[in-house]
């Protein structure tokens, strides 16, 4: 299937997905968040201010901003001052850069970065040094340098994964990176070089269910999750914390809605969310994370707008923000941080541009 060039269509798969979110690391005490959606129809990124009160999602000036063609994947790096968005039909990645408070972006000097064929998905390394890029049709994912500006340099580091990666993740202490390869039904793990960069694959991929679309990884770097698109599961596995291998824990996988294609724990990793692209709706679950068993919560699953693809928590805890991809929109949610139950928000949903296909919460610290 031509995902460039075949995006709208609702009832049409389209398997290019990424969207991350990690507790950033604020540089001084005062505190910002910021939800960026890439809008695949679009051609554009939409970016908003959260109202730690309530909630509530406003456009920050300037938006939305021009992308590239078919933007797929956004990520910002950990400290919230830069924003990357993967152009899969321009074979590019937009950069901006936060001004201020008020959340206003510019471009970076010298984006977009070109990165050849087949671009899907984009995660930052913790320490902002590297970005990693997966190949979809290239069976590779690639390293990118990043410089004290933002900017974006090519690297020789690239390394084969498994029949068509889509998403990447890094664990949180930087030590280990995780690709989907949604032909071969499999996970690849590797170690990082966290001086240079570079990857060294273990040598044995892991068997998931069918399709696997989406990998996040716990904050405590012990466990991976994995949604299966063609199965309607969620894969658990533990990560050995030497080397990064996985080996699937005990019940997995868990049954979530039709369709899952993205999942995200809250940042206390009590509890796991599913977003569900058939079913429309979101799937939580409680997380023992000792064991990585799931237990789906009463009242769950959440409905949704139409065909959500993205799901993810600010890293306030307090709320849980999801792009619809069929409606044009972000669903927004209040989470009860005891329980982990949602409850829909007043206003919502907030529209977005066309296509939203990724997402990201991030915080920023006040310059003042």
């Amino acid at each position: 299937m031509n995902k460039h060039f075949c995006v709208l269509v609702i009832f049409v798969l389209s398997i290019s997905l990424s969207l991350s979110v990690f507790a950033q690391t604020p540089r001084v005490n005062v505190q910002n968040e910021f939800v960026y959606s890439a809008n695949q129809g679009a051609h554009n990124l939409s970016a908003f201010k959260v109202n730690l009160q309530s909630g509530r999602l406003s456009p920050v000036p300037g938006s939305p901003y021009k992308t590239g063609e078919f933007p797929v994947s956004v990520f910002t790096s950990r400290d919230g001052r830069f924003v990357y968005v993967v152009n899969q039909g321009s074979k590019n990645i937009s950069g901006f850069k936060v001004l201020d408070d008020s959340g206003a972006l510019a471009v970076i000097k010298g984006s977009p970065f070109n990165v050849g064929r087949f671009p899907d998905a984009i995660v930052v390394s913790p320490d902002n040094r590297f970005a990693y890029v997966t190949k979809e049709d290239d069976d590779k994912v690639m390293a990118l340098r990043i410089d004290e500006n933002g900017a974006l340099h090519t690297t020789d580091i690239a390394e084969p994964t498994g029949k068509h990666p889509i998403s990447v993740n890094v664990s949180p202490d930087g030590k280990f990176l995780y690709v989907t390869n949604f032909y071969a039904y499999t996970i690849s793990s590797y170690q990082i070089d966290r001086d240079t960069g570079g990857l060294t694959k273990n040598e044995a991929d892991v068997k998931t269910d069918e399709r696997p679309i989406y990998v996040h990884i716990s904050p405590d770097n012990r466990l991976v999750f994995v949604s299966n698109y063609g199965s309607t599961t969620v894969s658990v596995y533990r990560s050995d914390l030497k080397t990064g291998e996985l080996g699937e824990v005990k019940g997995s996988p868990f049954l979530a809605g039709a369709q899952p294609y993205s999942v995200t724990t809250d940042p206390e990793q009590k509890f796991l969310y599913v977003a569900n692209w058939g079913s429309h709706d979101i799937t939580a679950f409680s997380l023992n994370s000792d064991t990585g068993t799931l237990k789906e919560l009463e009242g769950s699953p959440y409905g949704s707008d139409w065909f959500p693809y993205a799901v993810v928590v600010d890293p306030s805890k307090n709320y849980v923000y999801v792009a619809n991809n069929g409606s044009d929109t972000v669903t927004a949610y209040h989470r009860d941080t005891k329980n982990g139950k949602l409850e829909r928000m007043s206003g919502t949903p907030f529209i977005t541009g066309k296509g939203p296909y990724s997402l990201t919460v991030s915080g920023f610290a006040s310059l003042d």
